[in-house]
This record gives C-alpha cells, structure tokens and sequence, in this order.
C-alpha cells in the first residue's frame, strides 16, 4: 500500500443522544489491525445546545493510540454530522459508522484490502443485526430489514440490487466523495425523524457517475437493535420516514422499481395482509401490513408535494433536456 502523510483512514462518526457509547467504539477501534497511525477518528458532536457537552464529558482523560477530534455540526441530521466529519477528515479514505456500532478486528484492513485490490470508489461490509434483548413483535423477513440488511453475498459483489450496503460499514475514497457531492442533507435520521436513504442515495448516485461500490462480507460489524425498535409503533414511524426519502431520492437518482412498490398491487396485499393479521392473531404479518401502508401513504404524499413545488423526478427532468436539446 502507498505511502500516505498523515492519517490514511478517517472513522467519521456523528453522535446525537448516544454519546456514551462513542467511548465503547473507540476502543473497539484500537483493537483493529491495522496500524494506529495509519488511522484518526472525527467524532461530531450533534446534540442539541446546551452548557454541558456529552461527548466532551465521555471523552474526558481518556486517550488512544491515533488522533480522535471532536468536531461540533449545529444543523441537526445524521447527515449534516457526516458531512462535517468527511469535509474535516485528513485521509484519503473516509470510513463511517455509528457510535453503538461493533467492529472485529480486521474491519478496517480488511476494507482497505478489498479497496486496494479491486479499485472501486467505495467498499461496504457486512452488518451483523444482534437483539440484545429480545423482540417485542416477532420479526419477519420484512421486519428485519428495516433494521439492515439481511441477505448478503457469500463473496465479494458489487453493490447493485438485491444487495446494499450499511451507513455504518461503509469506507470511500474521500476526494471523489467530494467531487460528486456528500450525503444530502433531507435524507437520513433527524432527531425523532425517521428518515433514511442517504446511504443508498451516496451510493446510486456515484454509480450512476461511474463510481462502482463492491460489498466484502468479511469486513464484519456488529449492529445492536433494542426493543423499543421492534414495535408496531416504531414501524410505522420507520415505513413513513421511509415513504418520504424514496420519493425524494427520484430528485438526484434513478430508483430501483424493487425499491418502491407503491402501486395498487402493493396497497391491495398491504390491506390483505393487515386484514389477515388481525384475523388469525398473525401479529408480525399485521405490523408488516401496517408498516407497509404508512409507506405507501408517506411516498404517495411526499410526491404529490414535490410535484406541487416544481421538483421533477431525475429521469423526466433528463428526459425534458434531451427533447428540448433536439
């Protein structure tokens, strides 16, 4: 590997509300094999206002083996945060995740090998879902995939349906990231906003650029998802949030049409199966039902107000340009 002055990777993570677990990672990221000073973590600080500073304070006399910054990003949003990070980072790598999130050892080497070898503008690993303690609605398929990923490769493929990558496991070449545009900003979590996509938007969009994205399943994390994300409630928050970023994700690329299912085929097996849920006590397939139905409206609703505010979808807006270029 070439020779880099400075940190040749940078862990950029944004905090907001779990800034005790930042500590766990970081010490998780001293364990990884690859050589300390060829790493710094970029820790932001996105929490609300306020005279004490939780990260601060959980970071207070303790020291690691690289470089750990800790940057302050005012605009709320998972990615404002990553943003912040990427645009402060001094490798030629960015690598992002999570403050609860659990690397093996080789995570980062094992990245940066498959980035090596296979030359692409991204590499995304495998995330390990884990339910510490338990579920409160048994989970399905479904279910579970609004927590990550579930099916993945045995070996290395490229990004490209069925498979996608994790916003937690993720590392890229930073200068082309900043060639092409970082995550947008209406996408992703935003406080009790339940938004999504702005991974899965970075990286559609920098394929359709030309930029290809490989998953190595061996650059292993783990992910824990506790109970108050395995109900009805957060569910139906999640199939809302979701509805929302894919109809806004039509703005800057071409969506997968597995990715929407929104048509009256989808509404009517929604309604079958919210109605067989609740009639055989199949509580997991109701949940799904309804989950399914607040995406549905939330995406429904989302592009009617984008088309009322002049906002095309990408595909008709290229469309538009090559009549009137004719």
């Amino acid at each position: 590997m070439a020779h880099h002055p400075g940190p040749l990777v940078s862990v950029v993570v944004s905090a907001r509300g779990n800034s005790a677990a930042v500590p766990s990672l970081l010490d998780a990221l001293a364990k990884q094999s690859l050589p300390a000073e060829q790493m710094e973590a970029v820790v932001v600080d996105n929490d609300p206002p306020a005279p004490v500073r939780p990260i601060q304070e959980a970071l207070r006399e303790r020291e690691w083996p690289f470089a750990v910054r800790v940057l302050y990003e005012p605009t709320p949003g998972l990615s404002a945060g990553r943003n912040r990070g990427i645009c402060a980072a001094r490798g030629r790598y960015v690598a992002i995740t999570d403050p609860d999130i659990r690397p093996e050892p080789e995570w980062l080497q094992t990245l940066l090998t498959a980035m090596e070898e296979e030359k692409v503008f991204a590499v995304g690993g495998r995330t390990v879902v884990e339910y510490p303690g338990g579920e409160v609605v048994a989970l399905t398929k479904v279910l579970r995939e609004c927590h990550g990923a579930v099916d993945w490769p045995e070996h290395r493929e490229m990004a490209v349906w069925p498979y996608w990558v994790t916003g937690c496991n993720l590392l890229f070449r930073r200068q082309t990231a900043l060639d092409i545009g970082l995550f947008r900003t209406d996408l992703g979590r935003r406080g009790r906003w339940m938004g999504d996509c702005e991974d899965l938007e970075f990286i559609d969009r920098a394929r359709q650029a030309g930029h290809d994205t490989l998953i190595e399943p061996a650059a292993v994390v783990s992910h824990p998802v506790y109970r108050p994300e395995t109900t009805l409630g957060y569910f139906v928050r999640q199939g809302a949030g979701h509805g929302v970023c894919v109809a806004r994700m039509h703005l800057s690329v071409r969506v997968e049409p597995a990715a929407i299912q929104a048509g009256r085929e989808a509404v009517h097996q929604a309604f079958i199966g919210l109605a067989a849920g609740w009639t055989f006590w199949d509580r997991s397939r109701a949940v799904e039902a309804a989950r399914d139905l607040a995406r549905i409206g939330a995406y429904r609703l989302e592009q009617g107000r984008l088309r009322l505010l002049g906002r095309r979808p990408i595909a008709l807006a290229q469309l538009t340009t090559t009549k009137e270029s004719n």
